[in-house]
């Protein structure tokens, strides 16, 4: 019987930014961590960092037309 994955915001909004961005890997580079430390997150063993969890819902909050380097290209630039 397969463990259940916990259902929390967290969990739930990085499902939603991995779907809207086109996969877990895009989503990965997306937030520029490895995958399998997003596989964590998602299967709700530890939380990500808050700027992490802030750069996912702001995938979100863009929708479907989000293109994977917006948010990248963006925090470029107020750097």
């Amino acid at each position: 019987m397969q463990a259940a994955v916990p259902d929390n915001s967290v969990t739930r909004t990085l499902a939603l930014a991995s779907r809207t961005i086109g996969g877990h890997d895009r989503l990965a580079e997306y937030l520029g961590v490895a995958q399998a430390l997003l596989e964590e997150w998602l299967d709700g063993r530890c939380e990500p960092p808050t700027a992490i969890y802030m750069r996912a819902l702001d995938l979100v909050a863009r929708g479907p037309f989000a293109t994977p380097h917006r948010g990248r290209d963006h925090a470029k630039k107020k750097s």
